[in-house]
């Protein structure tokens, strides 16, 4: 997988062939893209059946008339192919028959056509040509999935994936359960990833997809400000995926994987904006936007979303090896979507339009607003990679981080107005981005953000632009820039933001920040942070003291494991928060010191330390397990 589309050792006319070579392609079958609204087959009397097929077909990831890549995929018999896989949804006590014919030239392993819950490593082998017949019950309620293989496991870094990464990535489709009675609205979004086989025009590459489509190309979704809103996320994919909400808390309702699903009672739900989906599993969460707007929903690992996830297309080739722009030759963009859009971001992307409530807004508070300024600048240059430097500025008093090589923490109170004037001495475009916080689009530092006609523009080399908001929540938040560019995020323009309570005043001392980044912008990162550093210094801790550790990782892509302690003698902690929200008791209890955290989580522990001596600090890369190491010294 690259991050960018680049021709090696190619000549024009090498090109020019394999171009005449496509324009010659036999033609194929049209695979669909599923926007998993209409169920499969047919429902009678307790009975569903559905007659499905292993194809293989052509299939357009973005636009329709886009580049198109020939894979597998299902679909019933005698309608198109869809990627996703046809949706099965029938309510509990049903009786399910499904048919199922492979009309690849190979054979197919199914998983997932069997009762809830199920033995996830049973799948049944269909020889090319022939077909099965699957009879059983439906199960508990849940969300599911069912899905194929077609190739052997491939290694990726130092794993070797369950999912399939090749062209049997789009072989599954949503299996879900309702309970019997009235059931809520809701939408069901399939998440998948395909790494594509290099060839001799092309390096590898990745494509990603919700649903079938790749933004700017996913659906665009429409509601109202104080809509409850209901969605079940599947993701089949070999990739964890932190979806990360902008804007407002989401509920996670249930929690499960292909063969298994934990519905939790209204106690014990987690609110979160930032939820880690890990390979094989799903979700259904629910939430209210309250602010009119436009929103997004996305991957937060930036490869994931980045413009480098568009899919190639050969007049791209050509352009690049004689300086065209891209722009001039890819004018495959979604016709909902031009205009005000988030046109520096691809791939994991969906876009939602939130409309002004029937009820009149909330008017603004009068009260006179705390002013800050955030300063974003260059630090000189050397060193492996460039770094920036944030400060904040209140008054005549400057705060920055000690090697200005990230932010320094933000800190604000809950219910007081507040204004941060953001100044770009940068050479190039930037943004910022207060994740975590409920406030306006217009201020929540997306480009093309906002609401109508208010459109968030990018912060220019040499401009400012204020963001307004009032924290309506104590807790660990993160201020980051939303450029399309990686090196800024790999650069240090991010911190943490901190919402105290009124008249609570910052402990440094007790109150420890920990900020996961690397300096690296893909997933194979060797040089990984914490607080701007590559080496880290001994932290001193008191014997018997109570401390507050807010963990978060904002590096670009990184699937991060946090640990303190050895592996024979972990540290104990008690959870406390996530998201800057508090956890449910279920969660909120002691535990080993020990954490996984993607890109654009956050968490909060109390850790007391109750003997001295030396403390292990490690962090580790899950894709290639490098780490930076570390101690804590008890004293």
């Amino acid at each position: 997988m690259l991050a960018t589309y680049r021709v090696v050792g190619c000549t024009a006319v090498v090109c020019l062939l394999s171009a005449l070579a496509l324009a010659q392609a036999p033609a194929a079958d049209e695979i669909v893209a599923n926007q998993n609204r209409i169920p499969a087959g047919k429902l009678e009397n307790g009975l569903l059946s559905v007659q499905l097929e292993l194809r293989t077909g052509a299939w357009h990831p973005e636009a329709d008339d886009g580049p198109r890549l020939f894979v597998q995929a299902f679909g019933e018999a005698g309608r198109a192919a869809q990627i996703p896989g046809p949706l099965l949804r029938m309510p509990e006590g049903t009786a399910i028959h499904v048919t199922v014919t492979n009309k690849l030239k190979m054979k197919a392993t199914l998983f997932g056509l069997n009762t809830r819950p199920g033995d996830a490593a049973a799948g049944v082998e269909i020889p090319a040509g022939e077909k099965h017949e699957f009879t059983f019950a439906a199960g508990p309620p849940g969300t599911y999935y069912y899905w194929a293989r077609t190739t052997d496991p491939l290694k990726f870094g130092t794993l070797t994936p369950v999912q399939p990464l090749r062209a049997d990535t789009h072989l599954n489709g949503a299996f879900i359960v309702d309970p019997a009675g009235p059931v809520a609205a809701d939408r069901v979004f399939v998440i998948n990833l395909m790494a594509v086989a290099s060839d001799i025009v092309h390096p590898s590459f990745e494509v990603v997809t919700i649903n079938g489509k790749s933004y700017p190309h996913t659906e665009p979704l429409e509601y109202a400000a104080g809509d409850t809103i209901r969605w079940r996320v599947i993701n089949p994919s070999f990739s964890e995926h932190p979806m990360h909400l902008h804007g407002a808390f989401y509920q996670v309702l249930s929690q499960g994987t292909f063969e298994t699903d934990t519905a939790y009672a209204p106690g014990d739900r987690q609110s979160v904006v930032t939820q880690n989906l890990l390979p094989g599993s799903t979700m259904m969460m629910e939430w209210t936007p309250e602010h009119a707007g436009r929103w997004l929903f996305h991957c937060h690992f930036q490869f994931h979303v980045s413009t480098d996830e568009r899919v190639p297309v050969f007049s791209r080739v050509m352009a690049e090896q004689y300086g065209e722009s891209e722009a001039a030759i890819a004018p495959h963009a979604h016709p909902k979507t031009m205009g005000a859009t988030m046109k520096d971001m691809a791939g994991l992307v969906l876009m939602i339009n939130v409309k002004e409530p029937s009820s009149a807004p909330v008017p603004a508070s009068a009260a006179t607003p705390r002013k800050l300024d955030l300063v974003i600048e260059p630090n000189a240059a050397g060193g492996k990679s460039r770094t920036f430097s944030c400060s904040v500025r209140e008054g005549k008093k400057l705060v920055a981080s000690e090697d200005k090589s990230v932010g320094p923490p933000i800190l604000v109170t809950r219910g007081e107005p507040t204004e941060i004037t953001v100044v770009n001495h940068l050479d190039a475009p930037t943004t910022i981005h207060w994740h975590g916080l409920e406030l306006d689009s217009y201020y929540d530092g997306v480009v093309g953000g906002g609401a109508g006609n208010q459109i968030t523009p990018a912060i220019q080399p040499g401009a400012s632009f204020v963001a307004r908001f009032t924290p309506n929540r104590a807790g660990t938040f993160i201020y980051h820039t939303h450029a399309a560019d990686p090196n800024q995020l790999s650069g240090g323009v991010y911190g943490g933001l901190i919402v105290l309570e009124p008249g609570e005043s910052f402990d440094s001392e007790h109150d420890r920040l920990l900020v996961i980044g690397t300096r690296d912008t893909f997933f194979d990162a060797t040089r990984i942070t914490l607080n701007g550093s590559e080496e880290l210094r001994p932290m001193v801790f008191n014997r018997g003291a109570t401390y507050r550790l807010r963990v978060i990782n904002m590096a670009p892509n990184l699937p991060a494991n946090f640990q303190l302690g050895s592996n024979e003698h972990p540290a104990r902690w008690r959870a406390l928060a996530k998201d800057g929200a508090r956890l449910p008791s279920r969660l909120a209890k002691p535990g080993d010191a020990l954490l996984h955290i993607a890109s654009g989580e956050t968490y909060d522990f109390e850790f007391q330390p109750d003997a001295p001596g030396e403390i292990p600090l490690q962090i580790e890369n899950d894709v290639n397990k490098s780490k930076l190491v570390g101690k804590i010294v008890v004293q």
